[in-house]
């Protein structure tokens, strides 16, 4: 028995010796590793992919030294000692990630960067080239795959069984991992979805939705131009152009509709192609479009794209400007004046109806045409798409699917009620009720005021002010279809907008106050949310500040992410977009 103990004892000994060289050698390396990495980085920030393999080739020895020594039996051993356990786990799991980043994640973007930054992805001849997404798609899945095993190794650690040495690198890793993630996720969408939604498989039809910010729906605005593009290995076609009064509107909704969503936005929602947008879950406005345009054009769609005049006048900042024909002259437009021309301009010298819908025709398919002749920067076009998405001025929606699925939670997906992410966001959303274009004059502002943490769950605060920037004699220097000419019940000049607060999913909106008064809210439930829906009037010049709580749920997905922010959905107007992040209280 003697022996066996002494044999023991040495054992332990000699394990713990080995695991302190392995782990000195393990530190070595990741330091010498650490030094060389903000190079990568900053490398491929700036899209200098050969500065960025050089710094990569430099790490990666020392990252796999630091793996090697921290792998084995012995240390998935140690890793179930208590005390110490779950330092030697994290040291291990910290190792392999910082291995898998350097030696699978990194290179594959250098190489993705490499085949669609700068010059590469073109648009000539009426299309783009999808040669360098297809060349970068199996490089970026492979970043996408060792992603999932770089989850599933940091999930079986506990950061809070870490001691404080270990804790706080550890914790700085996940950090940049998680900056990295929706980075890969970003790519691998765009590499893989890229190619068949621009027709490499075959052609693709789609239709493109114009929405007017002068007249508010939550999900942007009014549609108002719309245009069919077919797509057929990456060359881009305007089949043909329409407007809304092509599809009439239907006696019954054209698909079965949330109760919820009936009753805070009436079935108008499925029955008015201009209506479709009243809800701010875009999947359920793109396939109520789709399915009223097939109905009424008998022509099947692979997808819904809509973009506003602010989207627009982004894009131009890559094509330059264009002229085109106005009344009886013509007019430049470019990135300082279009929306301006478009929402404003257009209804006080043209008239309604004919004259407008041959103009907004004529601006679409003037930039397409544009843009689709080879002239437009591509890093310029890319940052605008890019900046409209952010905006949520810029979505799309794919009828098949399995791409929908994989645009799902994505910026330009705007999928409000399904969203994983989308789950802890608050949601301030307006629709216009005058019956114009009054909404051209509505400033807002929304912002958190206050978050503070309840036994019932995070209460958030938030005041959102809204004013009317209408001329003081709107009534009468406005033309009628601006003002809506009182046909809605509202006097001419004024602005009257319907305001919908979406709380966390599973949470509820509190108290509503319009200036000191309560505010009435019509309330009902949707995808999860109890929300609330109120009327607000301006006269020209006149403001009001609402404030509301809402609160969270103690538990589950509407609680907020870990870094203690959420996402606060707003309609994008003429000059706020419709996304931000917000700081929330950490709680829990």
């Amino acid at each position: 028995m003697g022996w066996g103990l002494i044999l023991l004892a040495v054992l332990l000994v000699a394990c713990v010796a080995l695991l302190a060289r392995d782990a000195l050698a393990a530190r070595e390396a990741l330091t010498r590793a650490l030094d060389e990495v903000p190079a990568a980085e900053e490398a491929l920030r700036v899209g200098d992919v050969d500065t960025a393999d050089a710094a990569l080739e430099r790490v990666q020895p020392f990252t796999a030294t630091a793996r090697a020594s921290t792998d084995g039996p012995l240390w998935s051993l140690a890793a179930h000692l208590p005390v110490y356990g779950q330092d030697l786990r994290a040291f291990s799991a910290a190792a392999a990630t910082v291995d898998d980043l350097a030696a699978v994640v990194l290179p594959s973007l250098t190489q993705a960067l490499g085949a669609i930054e700068g010059d590469s992805v073109t648009i000539t001849d009426g299309g783009v080239d999808l040669a360098p997404l297809v060349d970068a798609a199996p490089a970026v899945a492979r970043a996408a795959d060792a992603f999932d095993d770089i989850d599933a190794r940091l999930a079986a650690v506990d950061p809070t069984a870490l001691h404080r040495e270990i804790a706080e690198p550890y914790a700085t890793l996940v950090a940049r991992a998680d900056d990295l993630r929706p980075v890969v996720q970003t790519a691998d969408r765009l590499t893989s979805l890229g190619p068949a939604m621009l027709g490499a498989d075959g052609p693709r039809r789609y239709l493109v939705v114009s929405l007017n910010n002068a007249e508010l729906r939550a999900g942007g605005g009014i549609p108002g131009a719309l245009a069919v593009l077919t797509v057929d290995d990456g060359a881009v076609s305007l089949e043909r152009q329409a407007s809304t009064a092509d599809v009439p509107p239907f006696a019954e909704p054209v698909l079965p509709l949330d109760p919820g969503v009936e009753q805070l936005f009436t079935d108008r929602v499925g029955r008015y192609v201009q209506d479709t947008p009243l809800t701010p879950d875009f999947p359920t406005t793109a396939e109520l479009t789709a399915t009223m345009w097939e109905q009424s054009q008998g022509e099947t769609l692979d997808g819904v794209a809509a973009i506003d005049p602010v989207a627009l006048s982004y894009l131009l900042e890559a094509t330059g400007g264009i002229d085109v024909p106005f009344g009886e002259g013509s007019v430049a437009l470019d990135a300082g004046n279009v929306v301006q021309v478009l929402l404003s301009d257009a209804y006080a010298q043209l008239e309604p109806g004919e004259q407008t819908d041959a103009f907004f025709a004529s601006v679409a398919s003037t930039v397409l045409e544009t843009f689709l002749g080879g002239t437009a920067d591509p890093g310029v076009a890319r940052d605008a798409l890019a900046r409209g998405a952010a905006e949520h001025r810029v979505l799309l929606w794919s009828a098949h699917p399995a791409e929908q699925e994989r645009l799902a939670g994505t910026v330009v997906a705007g999928d409000v009620d399904t969203a994983d992410r989308a789950a802890s966001s608050v949601g301030v959303f307006l629709n216009d009720a005058t019956g114009g274009k009054m909404s051209y004059y509505l400033a807002t502002d929304v912002r958190l005021s206050g978050s503070v943490c309840t036994d019932g769950g995070r209460v958030d605060t938030f005041r959102a002010v809204l004013a009317s920037t209408a001329p003081a004699d709107a009534a009468t220097s406005l033309p009628w279809y601006v003002t809506g000419g009182g046909i809605s019940g509202v006097a001419p000049g004024n602005v009257r907008t319907i305001v919908v607060l979406y709380p966390p999913r599973d949470g509820v909106v509190g108290t509503v106050r319009v200036g000191e008064e309560p505010s009435g809210a019509l309330v009902a439930d949707v995808a999860g949310r109890r929300a609330a829906s109120f009327p607000v009037e301006l006269a020209p010049g006149q403001s009001a500040t609402v404030t509301f709580t809402v609160t969270a749920p103690a538990e589950g997905p509407g609680t907020g992410g870990p870094d203690g922010t959420i996402d606060l959905w707003t309609t994008p107007t003429v000059a706020e977009p419709g996304l931000a992040v917000v700081p929330v209280a950490a709680c829990g």
